[in-house]
């Protein structure tokens, strides 16, 4: 099942209502959109800055996620008003809190791989964050002067995220059941790029500003973070309604009602 992700990209909030599953299924498939927290702690580093052939820039750093969980919710009665409710949440890490990309040092270079006009050998810098669409994920962040050598910005920001888990039960018995595994991913979607900003002038929108600017790619449009299968165990009797959420660390996108346990074993 697939959840229509640009009503989910309106809003990164919990939606309390209960979203159903078609007719289930052995495998279920949950997809939303959200916004994932991020960090990018970069060293940018100049050299020739002059007019003729530079300046020129090396870039490298990291990307730091704010993690992504699937929560399973176990119910022995989906009726919300109803005083029998048991509810049971058990979360599943997919991508751990802290997850972090290496980048690559990667030269640059604003005439030859940018663009704009001439804005001279020692103009000033600055760095944002936007994605492959040319949307900003972040402002602009003023580094320095090309002379002055190397930069060391950290920059929090959120881009969106493709979430899917992956879920079937293996037991829904009383004792010990229900036993449940989950696996998935988390893609970027669109992907992520810092540009880098020269000006011949100090403050943006300056008389007689000349820019220039070149884009690094961090991050691919479609670059996924894959989990393996986990065993979840859900404890509130063998055969409950079972829903999943994504969350990081609070819940994120609606809640999908995947029907009750031994619709999702095999053969189902």
């Amino acid at each position: 099942m697939k959840v229509d992700l640009k009503r989910l990209a309106a809003s990164a909030g919990v939606v309390t209502s209960l979203t159903l599953a078609p007719a289930a299924h052995a495998l279920q498939a949950v997809t939303a959109g959200f916004s994932e927290p991020m960090n990018l702690q970069a060293i940018v580093s100049t050299f020739d800055c002059e007019n003729s052939p530079g300046p020129w820039i090396n870039f490298e750093g990291a990307v730091t996620l704010g993690g992504m969980s699937v929560q399973m919710i176990f119910r022995n009665n989906i009726n919300k008003d109803v005083h029998t409710l048991v509810e049971d949440i058990q979360t599943v890490t997919a991508v751990a809190a802290g997850t972090t990309i290496r980048i690559p040092k990667q030269p640059s270079h604003p005439f030859a791989d940018g663009t704009g006009t001439g804005v001279g050998g020692n103009p000033w810098i600055s760095i944002q964050l936007v994605d492959t669409n040319g949307q900003a994920l972040s402002g602009e962040v003023p580094l320095g002067r090309c002379v002055q050598g190397s930069f060391a910005p950290s920059i929090d920001f959120s881009a969106s995220v493709v979430g899917q888990a992956l879920v079937q039960a293996l037991d829904c018995t009383n004792n010990p059941g229900p036993f449940i595994n989950v696996s998935g991913s988390m893609s970027v979607s669109p992907g992520i790029k810092a540009r880098i900003i020269f000006r011949n002038q100090r403050a943006p929108g300056a008389p007689h500003e000349a820019v220039a600017m070149a884009d690094v790619s961090l991050l691919s449009n479609g670059f996924a973070f894959s989990f393996p299968k986990q065993p979840v165990l859900g404890g509130v009797g063998g055969n409950p309604w079972i829903s999943v959420r994504f969350a990081n660390p609070e819940p994120v996108g609606p809640e999908t009602l995947l029907g009750r346990c031994v619709q999702l074993l095999p053969g189902n």
